[in-house]
């Protein structure tokens, strides 16, 4: 079950979360990563003196009051990407809005509209603002530009308990959405590990998936219907459960990334509260034993709502910090896995499943079945609790880290089951060798989260060293995401499985999609935002701004 949503908590600047939460590493995580990487010097931190906006460009009347409070510009001037947290700490943002404005209504946001599109004003939507791919970020232009912030098109409008479909405005972040849903007996089961800090439409409009999407599916397949106001009007989608009128709306709308418009509402297909969640934890031999197990307990159908399997330098950093409190057994521990032949190689995979005591009791029984064939040693339910308890605070350990001048960061894809082995062997040998000229080190972790019949997501972090200057730190960043990149073009890969293209990723769109499908979705944009003026450097920009 989720956490209790956080309320009454301000949002901290130049890092993750709320103001005040920490979650620090380990002893043992530190010294593994310093025996690793090597003696790290502090990275600054946050100076709220050097976060000056210039003044703000004169702009219009926008129809809505508008804020040009240089706080509120400075909070919605980047994302949450690790080089969006390194500018804000030094001050070195290149771009800020003109003016921030919170619609209330549908006709408000048209209002905005009307105006940017008649004065060229560039409008960049803003949900939860936790974009980690550059899909929020202000960049330096000629003309004004304004955050269009949807907290206020948020709550539960109506919910119909016989269909299960319930309507919630866009700007509705992860914690009020299950708080609403959980006074009727529902839930989306939408969890990814911004859920605290993201909203609805910041979901749809990136196809995000959440921990669990292998029992409730990604948010694409819980959105029914949804409401978009556009610059060249609007467009109502209707909850339907299927149809066959052309093509699916939804999916043109799904992935948009406010390059279309701005969707306010949204009705999803909600389930019934489960009674309980279990997620039970499991060794295997190796990457190859765990990729398989995964497989064969999709593709026989076993009704797991989350599937998680950690590498072996993952599961050795797990198993490390698990083992912080009980190094006397440590030993004894060690040679009983290795008498059952789990050795170094050991791959750690969590599986979970929801609902009343007796069906997820013959889930975790049919998981187990298969698990045992492929080799797999069953450690019981304590990694899955710690797991539960933790799984929203993992985020705050990289800005922890970055106070240490070690940088943190992911990036993700997905492949078909055939295709996972060699791609997972690629992209791990891009990352770590992408700064050997400067001889830097860096260490690669790797998960599969989000498994389907065909195929599964990668999900890679990745440690290094950061210099204490900030465009310095930029460009080592850049060039590890250039050559991650590169690797998972060449290897099959999809350029996000959930994080979304963005502006980082946008360079490299038209390789996955090809010039026709680019050309499609620049068609779609022009038939909505004929101007130009939503979000214009996600998706379509060919220019790199990874050092931007």
């Amino acid at each position: 079950m989720a956490s209790a949503p956080v309320t009454g908590r301000a949002r901290a600047l130049g890092a993750w979360g709320f103001e005040g939460e920490r979650f620090p590493p380990s002893p043992q995580l530190l010294a593994l990563l310093q025996s690793r990487l090597g003696p790290t010097v502090p990275f600054p931190r946050l100076d709220r003196a050097r976060l000056r906006p210039p003044a703000s460009r004169a702009l219009p009347a926008l129809g809505v009051a508008a804020s040009h409070d240089p706080a509120d510009r400075i909070a919605h001037a980047r994302g949450q990407g690790l080089t969006d947290l390194i500018r804000l700490r030094t001050g070195t943002c290149p771009a800020y809005p003109d003016a921030v404005v919170r619609p209330a209504n549908d006709d408000d946001v048209e209002s905005v509209l009307r105006v940017c599109v008649r004065d060229h004003i560039r409008i960049i939507p803003w949900g939860g603002g936790t974009s980690v791919t550059g899909g929020v970020n202000v960049v330096s232009s000629d003309v004004p530009v304004v955050s269009l912030d949807l907290a206020r098109l948020a709550g539960l409008e109506r919910i119909d308990p016989v269909s299960g479909l319930a309507t919630l405005g866009a700007g509705t972040l992860g914690p009020a959405v299950e708080d609403a849903l959980a006074g009727h007996g529902f839930t989306l089961g939408h969890f990814p590990q911004s859920w605290e800090l993201s909203s609805l439409g910041g979901w749809i409009v990136t196809r995000a998936s959440g921990q669990e999407s292998l029992g409730y599916g990604s948010i694409q397949d819980l959105v029914a219907g949804l409401d978009l106001v556009a610059p060249a009007g609007r467009l109502a989608i209707p909850a339907l459960p299927a149809s066959a009128a052309g093509p699916d709306l939804r999916q043109v709308v799904a992935g948009s990334e406010g390059r279309l418009g701005i969707v306010t509402r949204a009705t999803v297909r909600v389930r019934r509260r489960p009674a309980r969640t279990v997620v039970a934890a499991t060794l295997l031999p190796a990457w190859e034993a765990g990729l398989a197990a995964a497989r064969a307990m999709v593709q026989a159908g076993v009704p797991l709502t989350l599937l998680r399997l950690s590498d072996a330098p993952e599961t050795r950093v797990a198993v490390a910090i698990g083992m912080a409190a009980h190094r006397g057994v440590e030993p004894l521990v060690r040679r009983w896995l290795r008498l059952r032949g789990i050795g170094e190689e050991a791959c750690l995979m969590l599986c979970g499943a929801r609902g009343d005591p007796r069906p997820v009791r013959r889930t975790l029984a049919a998981a187990r079945s298969v698990l045992r064939r492929h080799g797999g040693v069953g450690l019981g339910t304590g990694p899955g609790r710690h797991w539960l308890a933790d799984r929203f605070r993992h985020p705050y350990l990289r800005d922890a880290l970055l106070d240490l001048g070690i940088a943190t960061d992911t990036l993700e894809t997905a492949a078909p089951w055939s295709r996972l082995p060699a791609l997972t062997r690629q992209v791990r040998e891009a990352l770590s060798g992408a700064l050997a000229a400067a001889d830097e080190r860096v260490v690669v972790l790797c998960h599969v989260s989000h498994s389907y019949r065909d195929g599964s997501s990668l999900y890679f972090t990745f440690f290094f060293r950061v210099p204490p200057d900030a465009d310095a730190a930029v460009a080592r960043w850049a060039t590890l995401k250039r050559a991650a990149t590169a690797a998972i073009v060449a290897g099959g890969g999809t350029l996000s499985h959930h994080h979304g293209v963005g502006s980082w990723h946008a360079p490299w769109f038209a390789d996955e999609v090809g010039p026709q499908g680019a050309q499609l979705v620049r068609a779609a944009a022009a038939a909505l935002d004929p101007v130009g003026v939503m979000n214009p450097h996600v998706l379509l920009d060919p220019l790199d701004r990874l050092e931007v």
